[in-house]
C-alpha cells in the first residue's frame, strides 16, 4: 500500500529501529490520537486505553526493527499491533455490556463493527439484532465484496475470521494475514482521533529511559494551591516577612 496519507512514518519507524529518540517522540505525536481511539473503541474504558497506548509505544520502541519484515503499511502496522493488544486487554477483562441494536447499514457494517468494536460472533449478533447464523452469513457476504474474491474463497474468509479474532488458531499464509490486515486497518480512519493524556506520554518515556515528557502533569488533573500561582505568593510573601523580621 503506497504511504501517500503518511508520507513521514515510514522514515520515523527507521530512525526509530536506530534507537532516535526525537523520531519517536515525532512518531507519538502523529499517531497516538488515532490509535488511542482504537483502544477506546475496543475497551470503552479511559483508563484502560491508556494503559494499552502505553504498552503499544513501548512495544513499537522494542520492535521497530521488525517493521520492514511485516508486509504492512506504517498506519496498519502500528493499528495491527494496538487492536491485538486491545483485544487481549478486553479478553482477560470482565466482559462489556453490548446494546442491541439494529443491523448497521452500509456495504461493510458488520466488518466495520467486528474490527473496531473486538466484537466475536455472539456480541457482533447481539450487537446488530441478528442471529449467530445472521450475522456469520452477512459478515462472510461483507468479507467477499471487501477483498473481491469468489465465495468458494474458504481459505481467504478464514484468514480475514482470523485476524478479525473471530476463529481460533493463526493464518499459516503471511501473505493473506497481512493482506487482510491491511484492508482491515484502514477502518481505523473512520474513528475520530482522541488525544491521551499528557500522563501516559510521560510513563512510556519514563519506562524506556527517556526522561521526563515535555508535559510532566496532565493539564487536566487538578494541582495542590501550593503548586500554582498562590504557593510561589505565599513563599514569597513568608520570604519577606522573615526578610523584614531578621533585618530589624
Amino acid at each position: 500500500m503506497p504511504h501517500a496519507r503518511h508520507p513521514m512514518l515510514p522514515d520515523l519507524i527507521a530512525r526509530v529501529a536506530k534507537a532516535d529518540r526525537r523520531a519517536f517522540d515525532a512518531l507519538y505525536e502523529a499517531t497516538s490520537a488515532r490509535l488511542n481511539a482504537l483502544c477506546l473503541s475496543i475497551l470503552k474504558d479511559r483508563r484502560e486505553a491508556e494503559e494499552v497506548l502505553e504498552q503499544v509505544y513501548i512495544g513499537i520502541w522494542k520492535d521497530a526493527a521488525r517493521f520492514p519484515d511485516s508486509g504492512l503499511s506504517p498506519m496498519a502496522w502500528m493499528v495491527t499491533q494496538t487492536r491485538g493488544r486491545a483485544m487481549d486487554r478486553s479478553h482477560a477483562a470482565a466482559p462489556v455490556p453490548v446494546d442491541a441494536g439494529n443491523p448497521p447499514g452500509g456495504a461493510l457494517g458488520l466488518v466495520r463493527i467486528a474490527y473496531l468494536e473486538g466484537l466475536d460472533y455472539p456480541r457482533l449478533a447481539h450487537r446488530c439484532g441478528l442471529s449467530a447464523d445472521e450475522a456469520r452469513h452477512a459478515l462472510h457476504e461483507e468479507l467477499e465484496r471487501l477483498a473481491g474474491h469468489a465465495a468458494e474463497d474458504a481459505g481467504s474468509l478464514a484468514a480475514a475470521e482470523q485476524v478479525l479474532g473471530l476463529r481460533g488458531g493463526t493464518v499459516t499464509d503471511a501473505g493473506l494475514a497481512a493482506e487482510w490486515q491491511e484492508r482491515l486497518a484502514r477502518f481505523a480512519d473512520d474513528l475520530t482521533p482522541v488525544m491521551a493524556p499528557a500522563r501516559a506520554r510521560q510513563r512510556i518515556r519514563e519506562h524506556l529511559g527517556h526522561g521526563l515528557a515535555p508535559l510532566s502533569v496532565d493539564p487536566l488533573e487538578r494541582r495542590p494551591w501550593w503548586r500554582g500561582p498562590l504557593g510561589i505568593l505565599a513563599i514569597l510573601l513568608v520570604a519577606a516577612v522573615v526578610w523584614y523580621v531578621w533585618g530589624r
